[in-house]
């Protein structure tokens, strides 16, 4: 047993909103949790614990572990529901010592959390840091809160790339055709540098969730565009973002679904729709369908009306948790869903691929994009993960054939250098894929043989994390990422 746990002040997270997707925070990353939205550290109550209960815990420990010689710090990441379930996400202790193994243990049975109110609604996830420290045989632990203006400061900084693939020679022959420009809180007006979400309007006017906030881009100036009408508060961010055939803005913010015609700003009410979020809003060109994904399923809104697909109307859809949605060419609608994905056809007959033995089994599908041809791409994200906290896990992209074959690229097979990706876009003018990593960059890859790879450290791209992709009306490549803005067009 190692006589010394370590502690480590190095925060990881790749989010830093109050309120963010399902992320850890802490180096050591389990993948024991359901979550998706978690609120961090928020509230008022913020999240805590029954005292006398987890001191009853902490005498628990003492009793039964054997802390001779040990002693150091280590943080733990815990989710709290709304039903005072705990569950461990993430620890900073890179030894993987026993004693944190049981710590885990302990923290994942006990029953005694408190959730977090906002505005006096109970908050149905909220994740909160626990220190433990051991010293003179003993083992205490307390909370230790969030301060957000540190936590977001940390994080204004340059991801370094993280290359998985080892053996694949990235030469980036065709990096030189390509003229890069960033724009940071450094060089230009962006607020923050934490981009998570963009769409481009039909004027071409660019929109981003910056931070917590919104804000536009006409080439020139960043603006801040957030509605106004509801107020912000403490605990106001933006999720999710998307403009419609009518050139609709359409925004979820903190519990509010809304859309701005470029006159006025409206706000849609939850028992009207049947949903108060979203993971994600996609437009649908072909059809003027608006998708919003949530824990309701698809929420579908066109011609001013609002409907919706989930499992009351097809028993075989693996969750109501969509996270993904859009159609093709054919009027197939492809669902993603935390359980896996889901295919309707045009003929109103769904296929689960979850029973099928496609590179989808186990899969759910992030993003999507097709090619002339009807060959579909898409962004995996593997669900139930077989090694639980392995980074590089069996995802990577996919690609249906037209004939309805498929093939899965990763790190082992591909030029792939890391296998999380958070975007596809198909290249119609150089017939080629763009794909974004969240730690390695962007890729280049030519639907041959050949692979690039670009990121900070061979190119003027200022990140290896990028949170998505669009192009503009004019087939110019845009990344949101966590430092700043980045244009990518063909000279």
């Amino acid at each position: 047993m190692m006589n010394k746990i370590k502690y480590l002040l190095l925060i990881t997270l790749a989010a830093c909103s109050l309120h963010v997707r399902a992320q850890n925070i802490f180096p050591v990353k389990l993948d024991n949790c359901s979550a998706s939205h978690f609120c961090l550290d928020c509230g008022n109550p913020k999240a805590g614990y029954d005292e006398a209960a987890f001191a009853a815990l902490l005498d628990k420990l003492n009793e039964e572990l054997n802390l001779t010689g040990m002693h150091g710090d280590v943080m733990f990441q815990v989710l709290v529901s709304a039903k005072g379930r705990g569950c461990v996400l993430s620890h900073t202790d890179i030894s993987d010592n026993p004693v944190t193994a049981k710590i885990i243990a302990a923290l994942n049975k006990f029953k005694k959390w408190t959730p977090a109110i906002s505005k006096g609604k109970i908050e149905e996830k909220t994740s909160i840091n626990l220190l433990f420290t051991i010293n003179d045989n003993k083992i205490t632990g307390q909370i230790q809160r969030v301060n957000m203006a540190d936590f977001r400061k940390s994080f204004d900084r340059p991801a370094d790339p993280e290359i998985y693939n080892k053996t694949y020679q990235y030469k980036n022959e065709n990096l030189k055709n390509y003229t890069i420009t960033s724009w940071t809180s450094g060089n230009s007006t962006l607020p923050n540098n934490m981009i998570d979400h963009i769409t481009i309007d039909k004027p071409g006017l660019i929109w981003l969730t910056v931070d917590d906030g919104l804000v536009t881009f006409d080439g020139k100036e960043f603006k801040n565009a957030e509605q106004n009408i509801t107020p912000k508060g403490k605990a106001f961010s933006y999720y999710a973002l998307a403009t419609d055939n009518q050139n609709v803005k359409w925004v979820y913010g903190t519990r509010n679904i809304y859309s701005y015609d470029n006159t006025k700003w409206t706000r849609y009410d939850a028992a009207e729709i049947g949903i108060d979020g979203a993971y994600n809003i996609i437009n649908n060109p072909t059809t003027g369908e608006v998708f919003f994904c949530s824990d309701e399923g698809i929420t579908i809104y066109k011609d001013g009306k609002w409907s919706n697909i989930n499992k009351s109307q097809f028993k075989d859809l693996s969750s109501n948790r969509v996270t993904f949605a859009r159609r093709d060419s054919k009027n197939r609608l492809w669902i993603g869903t935390f359980s896996g994905t889901a295919m309707i056809d045009e003929n109103n007959k769904m296929t689960n691929f979850e029973k099928t033995a496609t590179v989808l089994k186990g899969k759910c599908i992030t993003s999507m994009d097709e090619d002339e041809n009807g060959n579909l791409y898409f962004t995996l994200f593997e669900y139930d993960k077989g090694e639980k906290g392995k980074i590089n896990a069996d995802e990577g992209i996919a690609i249906r054939n037209a004939d309805g074959s498929f093939k899965q690229f990763t790190t082992d097979n591909s030029g792939m250098p890391f296998n999380h990706t958070t975007c596809v876009l198909y290249d119609k003018k150089e017939k080629v894929l763009w794909i974004s990593t969240d730690r390695a960059g962007l890729i280049r890859y030519d639907l041959k043989d050949n692979w690039e790879n670009y990121h900070n450290k061979n190119s003027t791209i200022p990140t290896s994390y990028i949170s998505t992709m669009v192009f503009d009306n004019n087939g110019v490549l845009y990344l949101a990422t966590r430092q700043g803005l980045v244009k990518v067009e063909r000279k």
